[in-house]
């Protein structure tokens, strides 16, 4: 990534507790010539190349190991792009920051936009059923919009989404 890639972390707050009990983590591309790029402006092309499934897997490996010399009570979120979850490297990859990092499973939430629920449907549940065995906690981004299709959800449950849309609840 010749070090132009930055990945930043944006506090996760409980509004009831007042306390931080987590980090998003979001990449920054400071360019040698024109500074810092908006994610907006290279995010895209990034997905349009194919760059974007080394790229989210090198933010997956940078923030489970920057997390693991965080305090044990505070989790890293992650964002899948859609190309990266269909990746057939996506759980090795998952298993592989782990076990590298040595951050428990348990503190590394990733995020996955609506998109990828319309996708293949048992491809990615069986995909998104063994990220949960792993331990990892899944959520759905719903960025901002405060609602998604339930119906999508109804055929995974998990324990936690940090979106408008709980992704466990009784479904």
């Amino acid at each position: 990534m010749r070090s132009e890639f930055l990945v930043y972390y944006q506090p996760i707050q409980d509004l009831k507790a007042d306390r931080i009990v987590g980090f998003e983590a979001l990449v920054r591309w400071n360019h040698p010539l024109r500074g810092m790029i908006a994610p907006l402006n290279f995010i895209p092309v990034a997905e349009e190349t194919g760059l974007i499934v080394p790229l989210g897997d090198w933010v997956l490996r940078t923030a489970c190991s920057d997390a693991a010399g965080w305090s044990q009570d505070v989790c890293v979120a992650v964002n899948l792009s859609p190309a990266q979850f269909k990746s057939r490297n996506l759980v090795p990859s998952v298993v592989s920051a782990l076990e590298v990092s040595g951050l428990p499973a348990c503190r590394l939430e990733l995020e996955i936009t609506e998109s990828v629920l319309l996708q293949d449907s048992d491809a990615t549940l069986a995909t998104l059923h063994k990220l949960r065995a792993l331990g990892v906690r899944i959520s759905m981004d719903d960025f901002g919009t405060g609602y998604s299709s339930l119906s999508y959800l109804r055929s995974f449950r998990s324990t936690r989404s940090r979106s408008t849309v709980p992704l466990s609840a009784n479904l």
